[in-house]
């Protein structure tokens, strides 16, 4: 089944209510109402708005077709008669904001909306005001009326923070990331923004950490190792073309490495290349390679810490390949996690016997009783967690023995979603059939 039939199954409604407001001392309507309606909604879907956008980095798992736009509004009855002078708001007001979208939403209400069933609500003023986003709201103003400005607020919407690049804490870093668009002093030299001439610009793109941050990316379509040791070659597609078959993203250690290509919402990009990242205190950090690239081209390696010091995880990324006429990349992915010694383990009232610890299978005592575990059973890669945890207790430098215990703490989650996936892909329901072939429901074209 299609990547695109399972985010199907897994859609979740997220849609908005648009609220058209203007002050009371400016009657002016900046763009027709269409215009509105179909930046914002399922009437214009594939003219690369805002559904387009969040259906496709999302992997398809976010539905904002259910959006609607309501108004004009005028704030011309108390508590709200306001003109544009008595807008406080900024970045160090965020009080002046709040009550922006408490005006509107007043608003909206005495007009007899019922706002309640949205998953939250974008304020579109009528004059240039501000344009910020939070929790589950987003304000425009005339001047941002863009994909590239309203990917980023509606995203802080959803959560989302700025994007940042590796050893720094400075925000709008990641240019290939819509969380960079818009930084204020920098304007559109930020992020690769494209020019769209129905809405002036788009992209780029949401990166793979940040959308595997909001739960976005489809994990059946990510390549995790899924052990402490790999190497292997992978192709990936392009991380937004969950229509096509393959994986869209790599996960090695802490890293996500994703395939990025000159085309729709990264029109804009230099040009095609591998994009590794990493995610941290509600931030994605790019990070660069040997030679302080940011985008790796062929040739081009990332490799983070060093597989000749133990324990300490490693990671490694070489780009083999780039063809984005076939929407493949070919990568050599390689490295470890942090390593314990290989050693039989007592864990309390459980004894660990043979190969458990080796990858061969083995016996588990429990309270007397004798299990045991097949080679490939995912039960043992648990196992192999829980003993490297109870294994870390031999090391005395508290910060390896931590990591330890996280790597293995990370990796008992990791299996442990992986199987609740698989078993929830078995009540997936039947790919039509026309015609005598299965087709998978979902599916778009290019």
């Amino acid at each position: 089944m299609s990547g695109a039939a399972i985010n199907k199954f897994f859609q979740i409604n997220t849609p908005w209510a648009v609220l058209l407001c203007k002050f009371n001392d400016d009657d002016s309507e900046p763009f027709q109402r269409s215009f509105y309606d179909d930046l914002f909604t399922a009437s214009g879907v594939g003219s690369m708005n805002m559904v387009d956008f969040f259906r496709d980095v999302s992997n398809g798992m976010l539905d904002l077709s259910g959006t609607q736009v309501f108004g004009w509004f005028t704030f011309n009855k108390e508590p709200f008669n306001k003109k544009r002078s008595d807008y406080k708001g900024s970045g160090a007001n965020q009080a002046g904001r709040d009550e922006l979208i408490s005006w509107a939403r007043q608003a909206a209400v005495a007009k007899g909306h019922d706002l309640s069933n949205y998953f939250g609500v974008v304020v579109c003023m009528n004059v240039p005001t501000e344009y910020f986003g939070g929790g589950g709201h987003a304000v425009f103003d005339s001047t941002s009326m863009r994909p590239s400005v309203i990917g980023q607020e509606m995203g802080h919407g959803y959560g989302l923070d700025h994007s940042r690049i590796d050893g720094s804490t400075a925000d709008y870093q990641d240019r290939w990331d819509v969380m960079s668009t818009e930084c204020g002093y920098l304007g559109n030299q930020c992020a690769f923004m494209a020019s769209y001439p129905r809405y002036t610009s788009i992209g780029p793109s949401l990166n793979a950490a940040n959308m595997d941050s909001r739960g976005w990316l489809d994990k059946s379509r990510v390549w995790d190792p899924d052990v402490f040791e790999f190497n292997a070659v992978v192709k990936l597609r392009p991380l937004v073309r969950y229509d096509l078959p393959g994986y869209l993203a790599a996960r090695a250690g802490k890293y996500l490495v994703e395939f990025r290509v000159k085309e729709g919402w990264d029109a804009a990009i230099p040009e095609p290349a591998i994009l590794v990242h990493r995610f941290e205190d509600n931030h994605s950090y790019i990070m660069p390679d040997t030679s302080g690239r940011q985008d790796l081209i062929e040739r081009s390696i990332f490799e983070a810490g060093d597989p000749r010091i133990t324990p300490q995880s490693w990671t490694k990324v070489e780009v083999l390949d780039i063809n984005a006429n076939d929407h493949v990349a070919t990568i050599r992915l390689s490295g470890s996690g942090a390593r314990v010694p290989h050693v039989p383990i007592a864990l309390g009232p459980e004894i660990l016997l043979g190969g458990v610890i080796n990858d061969g299978g083995g016996v588990l005592i429990f309270g007397g009783q004798v299990f045991h575990i097949p080679p490939r059973s995912p039960v043992l890669r648990i196992v192999e967690q829980v003993a490297s945890i109870q294994a870390s207790d031999v090391i005395a430098d508290a910060t390896s023995r931590d990591a330890v215990r996280l790597e293995a703490l990370k990796a008992i989650a990791s299996h442990v979603e992986s199987r609740m996936a698989s078993m929830r892909a078995y009540r997936q329901p039947a790919p039509h059939v026309r015609g005598g072939k299965r087709t998978p429901k979902g599916r778009r074209s290019k």
